[in-house]
């Protein structure tokens, strides 16, 4: 073998072991979380959770950068578009990764191209709930009393084009309900409007609610998905309070994403140290205190529900003509 047979050789050989070592040593400098709304809210208290505890095993800074605006665009759209070397992250929701495509006019990310999953965390219940004025502790019994009202059934939800807002939709269809949907700006003012009677319904996320339940200020009177949830382990599915929506899955998830074209071998060790995160004894518990339940789902599972959920989403939002304000 000749010197220029043996250098190129060389180059070949340290080409193939570059992955490897690029792997073995990452992360070598502080990790960036994109989270697409501002401090505070659920995606906010999920991402400082899983990043201080992605710190601890990777001994290396996780930073929490909130990117609101949008919808979730902007902080998603910067995600997409950064350096794919594992040092940029997005910890985000389904409202802009399965809903908004659907809904908006332009989106300057695919979410199903532009990204690759690394893990989808956990998923937040949305649940309906009536303030103990409307005298009723079922579903059915709730709907029958705000039939009665001067304004009917009305349910407030944090937006158009909410996920909530879709799930109130379906369930007006199914359940053939003269109802009117009324959007707040957030969760938030929606609860407080139900606390109020302003509405006689409010569908949101579990996070802003759970303080409230435990005071009394509100009923839970069904979740709005397949199974119960163990956050609210005692509030039925819509399926086993009216025998509707059975199948359907509305809830609110968190997921753990890389630009699309990070080195598997850099998501890999992301992965890997995510899941000894979420196999901790405590964090169920941990995440339950800020309204969520652990899901785990590892990156291929996290794949195929994102392409089912959009295609769930983008099928309800044609058929019903649901649009953003």
């Amino acid at each position: 073998m000749n010197r220029r047979e043996i250098l190129a050789a060389m180059a070949a050989s340290s080409l193939g072991m570059a992955p490897a070592a690029r792997a073995q040593g990452y992360p070598s400098s502080p990790v960036r979380m994109i989270v697409p709304y501002a401090a505070g809210g659920g995606a906010d208290a999920v991402a400082r959770l899983l990043g201080q505890s992605m710190a601890d095993e990777l001994r290396q800074v996780f930073n929490v950068d909130n990117r609101p605006g949008a919808g979730g665009m902007l902080g998603a759209d910067a995600a997409a578009k950064a350096a794919p070397d594992g040092y940029t992250l997005l910890l985000a929701g389904n409202p802009e990764l399965t809903i908004t495509p659907s809904l908006a006019a332009k989106v300057p990310y695919s979410p199903l191209s532009d990204f690759k999953p690394i893990a989808l965390i956990s998923q937040s219940p949305n649940v309906l709930v009536a303030a103990p004025a409307l005298g009723a502790k079922t579903l059915r019994a709730a709907l029958d009393a705000a039939r009665k009202l001067p304004g009917g059934i009305t349910i407030g939800t944090p937006g158009n084009g909410s996920p909530q807002h879709i799930a109130v939709e379906v369930m007006r269809t199914q359940l053939g309900l003269d109802l009117v949907h009324v959007p707040y700006k957030g969760a938030a003012p929606a609860v407080i409007a139900a606390i109020g009677g302003e509405v006689s319904f409010a569908l949101v996320g579990a996070p802003p609610l759970l303080s409230h339940l435990a005071a009394n200020k509100l009923v839970a009177l069904a979740v709005t998905q397949p199974q119960r949830s163990p956050l609210v382990p005692s509030v039925p599915t819509m399926g086993e309070a009216m025998g509707v929506m059975q199948d359907d899955d509305f809830v609110t998830w968190y997921g753990l994403l890389a630009p699309s074209k990070t080195p598997s071998d850099v998501v890999s060790v992301l992965e890997k140290a995510a899941f000894a995160v979420l196999k901790r004894t405590d964090m169920r518990s941990r995440l339950a205190t800020l309204g969520t339940d652990l899901v785990a789902l590892p990156a291929d599972a996290f794949t195929q529900r994102m392409r089912a959920e959009s295609k769930v989403y983008a099928d309800i939002i044609k058929r019903f003509g649901i649009k953003v304000s």
